[in-house]
């Protein structure tokens, strides 16, 4: 029987417990939070619970305790409860697309703080209420501050392709932010969350006791949603949703696991679902790909757009700890942004070398990412996309390599001939749109796989059968079926018991088509 409600899109700790909502419980690891340090950076992908885990620490420093009654930090703090004032401050509501427009919101938000407190800012800038307020809730109250700025980098990520704004915010940006540290006598806690930390920033070099947490084991499941929380307080909804799509139980975790799970923000390696799609899931009755849904981040659109990234080596890609743990300003790195948006997460680490493995965390974001990446690369909405990709699905999975290369080609044919400007005489523009449409209907699919002599362009691999292509550009067939015998990419499949397709393509420049195919 299903008669949990579930807070989808509710980030106010105080509505869901008055209102009865489904709450996981990260007091435990809250108090933890709160009880071992005092200046907190945190970085999670969007829709993961940052501005619930702000609300909550507001609620706490509030005193606000009848709304933890039965919760684990009621339990862990026995006695009287103090109530401090609490600053909180959340940038996520502006798209901040015009000059002095940070200021201003800020001037908003802080005008609101200052009623409550009953303190006279007026004729200060923002810089010069921040001090005030905090320096009058404090000697008002008796009590030091809390500061909770929720989504800090948002006014910079929302204008990170257009450089001479993103520069005037930057620099309202570290003066106000500059003003915290001078404040530290009359400051209890101060935490920031935020998509991306943004290296070599003023703030972290004005802030410089702020501890960022993003990579942190004791912390790295404080938002989200454990293995141990889905079986534990959510399994009603999943047993409803089992119910709903006539599967057994068994069989919706396994279809909320490859759909959500999969994310790790810390060596520890720790499962972690993506809790607005797990929550969408549940309050709906079938998985769909909600968190994709809600929207692409335009920044990292901008990114994507360029011709020169190599997409395809994403998946597996290793990389050291700092490059994931920032991103510069002046040249931002698609990796590091990929990772701190949600689109990669960790997923093996080399404690020796101190080195992660990164990669695309469940089949929502995988699916997602590359049906987005379709439209910038092939002109194609997923509406024109969704047919070709299901008949080529149904070719992989027949075996049916004629059919396969059929569809390839009429879906190349389709893509608009200005989208072909940076081709010329190259095979990796092809190569990527191959790449993924493969990726697109889920199959484990390796670009430039490497062999004893040589990189196959493109490997398929399902249950049955093994696709090898060689792709040519205003070349011969014969020779991209030749280049497979010669370097002997057949050599680590002989033992295989699939059947292994050889294909080779050609395309012409000129055309922008399939001008010829071959398949052994």
């Amino acid at each position: 029987m299903e008669n949990m409600v579930y807070p989808v899109g509710v980030q106010s700790f105080e509505e869901i417990r008055n209102k009865n909502y489904v709450y996981i419980d990260k007091t435990d690891i809250i108090h933890r939070l709160v009880t071992t340090g005092d200046y907190y950076f945190l970085g999670r992908p969007r829709r993961f619970g940052k501005s619930l885990l702000l609300s909550t620490l507001d609620a706490y420093f509030s005193g606000r305790r009848e709304l933890f009654r039965g919760l684990a930090i009621d339990g862990l703090e026995p006695g009287e409860w103090e109530a401090r004032p609490v600053i909180h401050l959340d940038l996520s509501g502006k798209n901040f697309g015009s000059p002095g427009e940070f200021t201003r919101y800020v001037d908003f938000l802080l005008s609101r703080q200052a009623e409550k407190y009953v303190v006279s800012t007026q004729g200060y800038d923002i810089n010069e209420m921040m001090v005030v307020i905090v320096e009058e809730a404090h000697r008002k109250t008796g009590k030091k501050v809390a500061i909770l700025i929720d989504e800090y980098d948002s006014p910079m990520t929302r204008n990170i392709s257009h450089r001479e704004l993103q520069e005037e915010i930057r620099m309202e940006m570290q003066s106000f932010y500059s003003v915290i540290k001078p404040l530290s006598e009359h400051i209890h806690f101060c935490m920031l969350t935020g998509v991306t930390k943004y290296g070599k920033l003023s703030i972290f070099s004005s802030l410089n006791n702020l501890k960022d947490i993003s990579l942190d084991n004791r912390f790295s499941t404080i938002c989200g949603i454990t293995e141990e929380e889905l079986h534990g307080c959510l399994r009603p909804g999943v047993e409803h949703l089992a119910e709903n799509n006539g599967i057994g139980v068994s069989d919706a975790y396994r279809e909320l696991k490859e759909c959500y799970d999969g994310y790790h923000f810390s060596d520890s390696l720790v499962d972690v679902y993506n809790p607005y799609s797990l929550m969408m899931a549940l309050d709906m009755g079938k998985t769909g790909e909600y968190w994709f849904e809600t929207g692409t981040p335009t920044m990292l659109v901008d990114f994507l757009r360029n011709p020169q990234k190599e997409i395809q080596s994403f998946a597996g890609i290793r990389v050291s700890q700092e490059a994931i743990s920032s991103i510069s300003l002046l040249q931002p790195q698609l990796v590091a942004l990929l990772y701190q948006t949600g689109y990669l997460t960790i997923k093996g680490y080399e404690r020796r070398r101190n080195r992660y493995t990164l990669d695309f965390p469940n089949r929502e974001v995988s699916k997602g990412f590359f049906s987005s990446l379709l439209p910038i690369y092939a002109g194609l909405q997923r509406s024109e996309t969704d047919d070709v990709a299901n008949r080529i699905l149904d070719a992989v999975y027949e075996g049916n390599a004629e059919a396969l290369v059929e569809n390839l080609s009429a879906f190349i044919a389709g893509i608009p001939s200005d989208l072909h400007k940076y081709t010329g005489n190259y095979e990796s523009h092809y190569q990527l749109i191959i790449y993924l449409l493969f990726r697109l209907i889920g199959q484990s699919v390796r670009a430039e796989y490497q062999t004893s002599d040589g990189f196959i362009d493109l490997l398929l691999q399902t249950e049955e059968y093994i696709f090898l292509i060689e792709l040519k550009v205003n070349g011969s067939v014969e020779d991209a079926i030749g280049q497979i015998e010669r370097k002997g990419y057949a050599l680590p499949f002989a033992g295989d018991p699939r059947r292994l397709f050889r294909i080779g393509i050609c395309f012409d420049s000129k055309t922008h088509r399939l001008s010829d195919v071959l398949i052994q």
